[in-house]
């Protein structure tokens, strides 16, 4: 796959899922919230706390989404192995690790209130595992990404 190629795919990649977030953000976790506090009573006082909760996690997902963005833009350019993508995947990791930690703080804030609801913990920890291997997926690229922009930077030189 050329490198044009590639940056057109991941760019589609990042606008499906924006439109995906958007769809978790507009209509299918308002649903299941209010899914949830018509089935359990007890947690209608708890569906725009956690609603907004959810959407202040979307945030740093749209930046992720950014960010690839730009790394996609580099990697059309031909500059795959730059320090800006090195740091890029760094903040991505980082973006990754926080989302996560937020949801298991969410989680036991939730726990501690006794309004932890079984399929929300199914899910929360299903978000967890899945930010937790992304933010290493992202770590360990960028300590390949930096290793090969040094690399290539130390081969201009000698040329």
């Amino acid at each position: 796959m050329k490198q044009k190629e590639l940056s057109r795919w991941m760019k589609a990649i990042v606008v499906l899922g924006f439109i995906c977030v958007l769809f978790l953000d507009a209509v299918w976790v308002p649903e299941l919230g209010k899914d949830l506090a018509g089935n359990t009573p007890e947690l209608q006082r708890m569906f725009w706390p956690c609603l907004i909760y959810f959407w202040i996690s979307t945030i740093p997902v749209m930046v992720f989404m950014a960010l690839v963005w730009k790394m996609a833009t580099e990697i059309g350019r031909d500059n795959s192995f730059c320090m800006k993508n090195a740091l890029r995947l760094r903040t991505c990791s980082l973006l990754a690790a926080a989302d996560t930690l937020y949801y298991i703080i969410g989680g036991v804030v939730l726990l501690s209130m006794n309004l932890l609801h079984i399929g929300i913990a199914i899910i929360g920890l299903g978000v967890c595992a899945v930010g937790a291997a992304i933010s290493v997926l992202c770590a360990a690229l960028s300590h390949l990404t930096r290793k090969a922009a040094d690399m290539r930077s130390e081969n201009d030189l000698t040329i």
